[in-house]
Parts: C-alpha cells; sequence; structure tokens
C-alpha cells in the first residue's frame, strides 16, 4: 500500500499547472515529459539498461536538464515520494485530539484509494511495480523509502506512548506497520484483470484488518501502567 501511495501524484501536471506563471508551466511540461519518455525505456530496455543520454535524447533535452530535474536515476520512478512522507507527516502531526496513529493512517490511506479508484492507471502501475522487482537498485532505493516512512510512524507512536523516539518499541511498531501496509501494495501483482472499482474496497478491508492488528498492539502498550513499557533504545538494542 506504501508503494502504491510512492507511485503516484494526488494531482496531475497539467491539474498543477494552472496555478503557475508561464515560465512555470514550461518547466512542468518539460519534467512531464522527461517522465512519460523515462517510462516508455524503462519498460522497453530496463532500468538498468537506460541511460541518462537515451532519457535525454528522447526528451530532446540535455543530460544535465534530465539531471537537473532528478539528481538521481531513481528518481524518475520514485518521482513524487517527497510530496508523499510530507503530507503522511503532515497527516500524523495534525491529528485531532483523540485520534490514532492508526486511525489517521487508515485515513490517509483512504484518501489514496480513492485517487487509485477516480484517477489511476492500474496496468501502468503493475508494469512499475514488477520494473523495481526486478531491478537491484530500485529495491534498494525502495527499501530506504520506506524507512523515512518507518521512523515518521514511530515518532508519531512514541508521541501517543510518551516515550522518546529513539526508544525500540515505537521502531518496532513502525517498521511492522510499514511490513504489513507493503505487504498489501503487493497484492497489486496478483489483481490481474480487476477494474479499479472491483479492487479498492478489497484493498480497504485489508488495510482495515492490518489496521486493526496494528492498533491492538499499540493499544495494549499504552493501556501499560505508567513506567512499565520496556525503556530500550535501538542503539541498546544493537549492542
Amino acid at each position: 500500500m506504501i508503494s502504491f501511495a510512492l507511485h503516484m501524484s494526488t494531482e496531475t501536471e497539467e491539474q498543477a499547472g494552472h496555478e503557475l506563471g508561464l515560465r512555470e508551466r514550461k518547466k512542468q511540461r518539460t519534467r512531464a515529459t522527461i517522465l512519460r519518455v523515462a517510462n516508455e525505456l524503462f519498460l522497453e530496455r530496463g532500468f538498468h539498461g537506460t541511460t541518462i543520454r537515451d532519457i535525454a535524447d528522447a526528451a530532446e533535452v540535455s543530460p544535465r536538464t534530465v539531471s537537473a530535474y532528478f539528481p538521481v536515476k531513481e528518481e524518475l520512478v520514485f518521482h513524487d515520494h517527497e510530496e508523499v512522507v510530507r503530507r503522511l507527516e503532515r497527516r500524523l502531526v495534525d491529528r485531532a485530539p483523540g485520534e490514532s496513529v492508526t486511525d489517521a493512517l487508515r485515513a490517509w490511506i483512504a484518501d489514496i484509494l480513492e485517487t487509485i479508484q477516480r484517477d489511476i492507471d492500474l496496468e501502468a502501475m503493475r508494469c512499475r511495480r514488477e520494473l523495481i522487482e526486478s531491478d537491484p537498485a530500485l529495491r534498494v532505493y525502495e527499501r530506504g523509502l520506506l524507512e523515512r516512512f518507518e521512523r515518521i510512524i514511530a515518532r508519531a507512536v512514541a508521541d501517543d506512548l510518551g516515550l522518546p523516539p529513539n526508544e525500540l518499541v515505537p521502531a518496532m511498531v513502525g517498521a511492522a506497520t510499514i511490513a504489513a501496509l507493503d505487504a498489501l501494495g503487493r497484492e497489486l501483482k496478483t489483481a490481474a484483470g480487476c477494474t479499479p472499482a472491483e479492487l479498492v474496497p478489497q484493498m480497504l478491508d485489508l488495510v482495515d484488518q492490518a489496521m486493526i492488528f496494528i492498533g491492538g498492539g499499540v493499544e495494549a502498550l499504552n493501556a501499560q501502567p505508567e513506567g512499565t513499557v520496556p525503556r530500550v533504545t535501538k542503539a541498546d538494542a544493537d549492542r
């Protein structure tokens, strides 16, 4: 499920361009062209088999221009990840009083699924998932992105439990949450032939199950008498 979020934007380049001036709209079009031709080349030749020069030639720009928009080649695949990370962090920080981390996550994911049902090309997303799993460099890069999500969730859980953010328990909850959601996202590969209208309710049911599992553990920890939650930092655990 987190992999869904990493592969999508909640607005199109064209929609974003309506609020920009001429210069910025031109930059948006250049960026969109680079992304489009890069995706076509990756699907045709593979990620490793496609160079920045290949992408630049196909987009009719210089390699320097490609690198100016996307400093590392992996960002051409995970091009919206910074915005997704910011939105998740903001969603957890701005929770309503009494709203748990898992409730906020569930609402955030439901918004993503609503966008998928309305706007997303599932076949293109499946192809991108297969591209990532076929290339070691992309898998490593994705793992680094998922670790950022883990840390964001761990900080929010630590706040709920009244623990410092470097404690092991929140880190374990963050890792377990991302593992569960990432496994759900990989279900996309087995959903060939499904329409978004068919797939989204199934995914939301699975998300609910995952959130019940994770939320139950956090609630149990939160219900323990003050001072009884193990105070072990990640550094202690690594010794």
